[in-house]
């Protein structure tokens, strides 16, 4: 390697079969849990009952408290390629924060940020990343926010701020679509 070689052209990702259209990508795919944690962990009939799921928003009424929770998105930067790695995960937000939102999506209105947890298991890790603590920045236009991870000791940080290589982002997209959490 030279004195130029931080200036070598990133590399262009493999492509990917989509499980939702059946079409060949040439990009990333993003990776998308389709409901919070905690929902998933709900039994059917809790599910009919105790809690609402859209695309965006999740509310599970327990007897004695209410959980809220709002689909944002990760970023993991990707060192050696063009694309970054997207999750799209659940995060929980306060009764006040959730509402705040909800009006805030429904005016397209953006730059309020919320403080939240996120609200999936990232299959990456080894530890949990159940209730780290997350920032959520509102993007308006009907864009997801994007989250930003709380400085802790945890490899998502580490991931979050200095990236992953791009046979890294293969592998998770492996074995999120092997898990069937895969959503496009």
């Amino acid at each position: 390697m030279g004195i130029f070689s931080r200036f070598q052209k990133k590399k262009k990702p493999v492509e990917f079969k989509c499980l939702t259209c059946g079409k060949i990508h040439d990009e990333l795919p993003a990776l998308g849990f389709l409901s919070p944690f905690y929902y998933d962990t709900l039994n059917k009939t809790d599910k009919e009952e105790i809690a609402e799921l859209s695309s965006d928003f999740c509310v599970i009424a327990h007897e004695y408290q209410t959980d809220r929770f709002i689909r944002t998105t990760l970023t993991i930067p990707i060192n050696d390629a063009c694309p970054d790695l997207d999750y799209g995960i659940w995060v929980s937000l306060s009764e006040k924060s959730f509402n705040d939102y909800q009006t805030e999506f429904k005016n397209n209105v953006e730059g309020k940020t919320y403080f939240g947890m996120i609200s999936n298991e990232i299959p990456d890790y080894e530890e949990s990343t159940l209730g780290l603590h997350v920032n959520v920045n509102v993007k308006g236009d009907g864009i997801r926010p994007q989250i930003t991870v709380h400085r802790i000791d945890h490899k998502l940080i580490s991931d979050f701020e200095n990236g992953i290589s791009i046979q890294e982002a293969e592998k998770r997209i492996e074995r999120m679509k092997n898990a069937l959490h895969y959503n496009q």
